[in-house]
């Protein structure tokens, strides 16, 4: 092969210098007269020229098969040392504080457009509005307190002072009647705000935001110019009633939800999220706390038909509706109420079923108690009719005590039925006949009194 190649270049050259020897005798017919040896010069000379020639390739041809890859290796890496040298070390940038005025010129005389960030100095200030005096800008710049604070009722110079340094994005260039850039520092806030909520998206870290309205199926906030909703199940552990009891409160939240949207981030957070945490954790150190006997001031949760449950740091136990009051009561809603504080006493406790028992008339006094003086027999009283059965009536004398006044001692004529004769509600004088404080009994008549 390499043979060959050889032969092709040769026959190359001997093209190329006879035709240079053609051109010479041409040359040399027009200019001088034809001779022996003007005819034998050229092609000695070309002859000698070709063999010249021929020995060059050959040689070079040999020389670049002997080469190696090491060989070549060796000149790729003094090519790329070269060039290293050939390059002009890159000059640190100055820090702005020591750039001269014509540096600082050069490096902000660009373009103004709108969406930029630039930065400037205070030069005008009140309470509602600044102006700018913008740095690489032909015109100052204008600064409204809407567009510095989401708080309604701030006021800008609470916020900043004269020669303050701001940066801001320019959200309206000058226009006929206004010489001013229109500035906003709130946009340039949210830019970075993205970033933060989708730094926290699914943690556990919280983020403060300010509640602006209640809408059907939730809350709507907004932190740093961001919307965020927030859905009426993720508020509080337990249900809302009212969302607009939260509107301008600031609450504490997580971000459980974030989609792009058109160009726009749909985020959605979570304040159970947390607060079901914190709960969780209070319950575990309150059941290691609780003992039976122990009294404490509890939260009325939700009431029910039997009972009421009631949250005592974190726990919630069952106040059932005979542990109320000593008295009778037709269900609890006629004595407490939700979101009410009452003191209870803890009669029983299961920590192992996460179960708690609660009593209210545990810390009332026990209207037995003394009860054949406060009512000693033969005395008259007045009480007033609560229940009947077949074999006679139940009259409360205090709530609490309840005497019985046996049917056939509810009138002097025959009685068939306690309700021929008396009527739930209504309050009669009655004898005490006999009063029993161990037995919790007291026995009454009607028909002593007529």
């Amino acid at each position: 092969m390499n043979d060959e190649k050889r032969i092709d270049e040769n026959t190359q050259v001997q093209e190329e210098l006879n035709s240079n020897a053609v051109a010479e005798e041409e040359t040399v017919t027009e200019e001088t007269p034809v001779t022996e040896e003007t005819v034998e010069k050229p092609v000695q000379e070309a002859g000698s020229f070709l063999e010249e020639t021929i020995n060059t390739a050959e040689s070079a041809t040999s020389e670049t098969e002997e080469e190696t890859p090491e060989a070549e290796e060796e000149v790729a890496e003094e090519e790329v040392v070269e060039e290293k040298e050939e390059e002009a070390p890159v000059a640190e940038e100055k820090p702005e504080e020591e750039m001269t005025m014509e540096e600082l010129m050069q490096k902000y005389d660009q373009p103004v457009r709108v969406g930029q960030i630039i930065k400037g100095n205070i030069i005008q200030l009140d309470d509602k509005e600044a102006i700018i005096a913008l740095i690489g800008a032909g015109n100052d710049g204008k600064l409204s307190i809407d567009e510095v604070s989401f708080d309604d009722s701030a006021k800008l110079t609470d916020i900043m002072a004269m020669g303050d340094e701001i940066e801001a994005k320019i959200i309206r260039r000058p226009i006929e009647n206004d010489s001013f850039y229109i500035l906003s520092v709130k946009e340039v806030e949210r830019e970075a705000s993205k970033d933060e909520l989708l730094a926290v998206l699914g943690t556990d870290d919280k983020v403060q935001v300010r509640v602006k309205e209640a809408v059907k199926g939730g809350l709507v906030a907004f932190y740093k110019g961001h919307r965020i909703f927030i859905p009426a199940s993720h508020v509080e552990v337990k249900s809302v009633r009212d969302l607009k009891e939260y509107v301008n409160r600031d609450i504490e939240i997580n971000i459980i939800e974030a989609e792009e949207r058109r160009g726009s981030t749909r985020i959605v957070g979570s304040r159970k999220k947390h607060l079901l945490k914190e709960k969780r954790a209070m319950e575990a150190q309150t059941w290691e706390e609780l003992e039976v006997g122990q009294i404490h001031e509890g939260n009325v949760e939700r009431l029910t038909d039997f009972g009421a449950f009631v949250s005592i740091k974190g726990v919630d136990g069952l106040l059932h509706i005979s542990e109320i009051t000593h008295g009778k009561i037709p269900k609890p809603s006629s004595v407490l109420t939700v979101d009410e504080t009452i003191e209870v006493k803890i009669i029983g406790i299961d920590k192992e079923n996460k179960k708690l028992s609660l009593s209210m008339k545990a810390l009332q006094e026990d209207p037995w108690n003394n009860i054949a003086e406060k009512y000693p027999n033969e005395s008259i009283v007045l009480g007033k009719i609560v229940r009947f059965t077949d074999f006679g009536a139940f009259i409360e004398l205090e709530p609490g005590v309840d005497g019985l006044a046996h049917i056939s001692q509810l009138s002097h004529a025959r009685v068939e039925k306690p309700s021929d004769v008396l009527t739930i509600g209504e309050t009669i004088k009655v004898m005490v006949l006999d009063s029993n404080e161990k037995e919790k009994k007291v026995s009454l008549s009607v028909k002593a009194v007529e």
